[in-house]
């Protein structure tokens, strides 16, 4: 999909300025089709490009030939053959690596961010976190991946935790006085 000619207070990054349109290119994930709703509701304009038509334009290995049927976009040839090579390319690569991994972060703790309706369509919990990273070219499971993710969380349950017992006890305190 693409969001074309957004109101100013839609645009996207750096597409559009200043009253200007601008374009981008919008991946969802099938558990993320309501978004679409949202962005209409907002008076964004869609168009939908055929994916599959596109990739199999593409030159696999300077050749032309193509499989016609296959069973997924996921286990298309050119899709495939990119993956590798994106993975290969960033585990070769540990500074590459490490922001990729970061990335990985960043972008699960923006996805947990959402907030009003959307948090309705944008839910962690509905993730394959493993499709996820492999998104980001890592080759990783998740939880070795997400371990700062993790922890940052872990360390604001239990400061919260933390706060709520201290409150209690200057509450006792003040009582008793």
């Amino acid at each position: 999909m693409i969001p074309q000619g957004r109101p100013l207070n839609m645009c996207i990054g750096r597409t559009a300025r200043l009253g200007e349109r601008g374009e981008s290119l919008l991946f969802l994930q099938p558990i993320e089709v309501d978004y679409l709703q949202d962005l209409e509701k907002h008076g964004v304009s869609l168009t939908e490009y055929p994916l599959l038509k596109i990739i199999d334009s593409f030159p696999l290995h300077s050749q032309m030939h193509r499989v016609k049927k296959f069973v997924s976009l996921e286990s298309h040839p050119w899709v495939v053959s990119l993956q590798r090579e994106l993975e290969s390319y960033i585990s070769a690569e540990p500074k590459i690596k490490k922001q990729a991994k970061d990335a990985f972060c960043s972008w699960v703790r923006a996805y947990t961010a959402h907030r009003g309706d959307l948090k309705q369509i944008f839910m962690v919990k509905k993730l394959h976190l493993g499709h996820v990273a492999k998104s980001f070219a890592l080759r990783e499971q998740p939880s070795l991946v997400g371990k700062t993710f993790q922890n940052q969380s872990k360390k604001r349950k239990r400061d919260m935790k933390q706060k709520q017992k201290g409150l209690f006890k200057k509450r006792k305190v003040a009582s008793k006085t």
